[in-house]
């Protein structure tokens, strides 16, 4: 038997990585193969800049090249050096350096470059400070990083611009192209000087786009399939994809509001973040020595809600800048009847759910100690970044993570897809509970499946990403549908 519905429309904000723009928390980030060919390519801009100026961007790298280019001011595969260039060398050191417009040699260059290495496969973020052509400060998650002169025996003390363009994740000389490696979000370009307060303040969430200095803000959240990367601060250049740029879920620790402390010391130190529904999460006993510690809250549903049951409108993140290893903390989850979800008649059903970043699709019980009297939900010897949200188990759940089995149902099939009029679903169990969601996790439609297939009239949904799941939150098969 085919059960027909019919949906009413519903309004919806897309944030997963099928052709949706994605503004919560990190949003999206732009993956860089390391092909020369793939960048954005930012036009003639930027030929007034010169010191002082600020770079800004969280990176992951995936490997280094001879040249692994960050952001480059006059990028041209026949020309001298001009303008400003920031890029890894093979070791992973980071580099500054300006040219001086008359030739392509080392001595038409000049700059500085850390003596560490920025490491592969892991966030982090990145700032260069140039006050002056000597005066040059590198911070790796927000920690100044010792720095020597490159190769370079260029005299210039200002930058020379030319009409070459402006480049993304890529830079040209007469030498060679080379392409960045990997991934890439919340780039920033300043004409000021930023202290090594201001960087760390802004490192773990967005921007006003009001700061005073600010010229370049991609923050690459808008499409992912969008060849338009916007700027986001006044200057608007906005950046054309070159080839092909994948954007997907960022994995970057980005909120709204954040808080930070970096100490030589953090014994008997705390650090919390509140919320406007009363919520507070408070991180402490942390061990490790890491040379600080940022908790960021995003002011929203997560991009996923699969796993999740009734949840207040917003959650956390922890980040640590680490020493020799990661960081070790107890984290404390303080509710407040005030959040939308719990009151003295579920709290017993109040659990701590984690997920490491944006690109997790599901986000996973962990295992805390519910002390109702307090209101607080406590997780010790916590290792490593992630982020947290507070959660009303439904009744009687079983509370082990290993049961939780969200997944992509290869059995369940779809078509057509995308579709803008009808839908239909095979592969299904009879007398079975179905929900259909946004993809802010919001229920859209439920009921009891009556056959072994179902048609399901679209039309009248916002154009979009959507979920249909057939079982409960421990088997429960997902397929998700994209409405044109």
């Amino acid at each position: 038997m085919k059960q027909i519905l019919a949906l009413t429309a519903c309004v919806f904000l897309s944030v997963n990585s099928f052709a949706q723009s994605n503004f919560i928390g990190s949003g999206l980030m732009m993956h860089f193969d390391g092909d020369p060919e793939n960048y954005y390519d930012l036009g003639d801009n930027y030929n007034t800049l010169n010191f002082p100026v600020t770079f800004e961007s969280w990176v992951f790298q995936e490997g280094y090249s001879l040249y692994t280019p960050l952001f480059a001011s006059d990028s041209y595969a026949s020309g001298n050096y001009y303008g400003m260039y920031v890029r890894f060398d093979p070791a992973g050191k980071l580099i500054f350096e300006i040219g001086n417009g008359l030739g392509a040699g080392g001595t038409h260059r000049r700059g500085k470059m850390t003596t560490t290495s920025a490491p592969l496969n892991e966030w982090i973020h990145v700032a260069i400070v140039a006050t002056t052509v000597t005066d040059i400060k590198f911070y790796f998650n927000g920690v100044l990083q010792p720095s020597i002169n490159t190769d370079g025996g260029a005299t210039n003390s200002s930058m020379v611009h030319n009409s070459n363009p402006v480049n993304l994740g890529r830079y040209a000389t007469v030498h060679r192209a080379d392409g960045f490696i990997g991934y890439m979000d919340e780039v920033r370009l300043w004409s000021v000087s930023r202290s090594e307060t201001e960087i760390r303040d802004k490192m773990c969430e967005k921007l006003t786009t009001t700061e005073p200095g600010l010229i370049g803000y991609w923050i690459v959240d808008e499409n992912t399939t969008e060849p338009t990367l916007e700027d986001y601060s006044v200057s608007n250049i906005n950046g054309s994809e070159m080839g092909v740029v994948d954007k997907m879920n960022s994995g970057a620790p980005i909120g709204d509001v954040s808080t930070f402390s970096y100490l030589p010391d953090f014994t008997g130190v705390s650090l919390s973040l509140n919320s406007p529904g009363g919520d507070k999460l408070k991180v402490n006993k942390i061990a490790n020595a890491p040379y600080g510690v940022h908790i960021y809250r995003v002011n929203s549903l997560p991009n996923t809600m699969l796993g999740l049951n009734e949840v207040p409108a917003y959650y956390y993140g922890v980040f640590s800048a680490n020493n020799l290893t990661d960081a070790k903390y107890t984290v404390t989850y303080t509710y407040s009847y005030s959040n939308g979800v719990v009151d003295a008649g579920n709290e017993a059903e109040s659990t701590l759910f984690k997920r490491h970043d944006g690109t997790i699709n599901s986000w996973m019980l962990q295992p805390a100690t519910l002390t109702i009297a307090t209101k607080r939900l406590t997780k010790k010897n916590f290792t490593g970044r992630s982020e947290f949200i507070f959660n009303i188990s439904e009744p009687n759940q079983p509370r082990s993570s290993d049961e939780l089995t969200d997944s992509f149902n290869a059995e369940l099939m779809i078509y057509p897809n995308p579709s803008s009029s009808v839908i239909n679903i095979t592969g299904l169990t009879p007398g079975v509970v179905y929900h259909m969601y946004n993809a802010f996790g919001a229920n859209v439609a439920s009921g009891i499946i009556v056959g072994e297939s179902i048609q399901i009239d679209i039309s009248g949904l916002t154009p979009g990403v959507y979920y249909f799941a057939q079982g409960d939150d421990i088997n429960r098969s997902l397929v998700s549908f994209i409405k044109q």
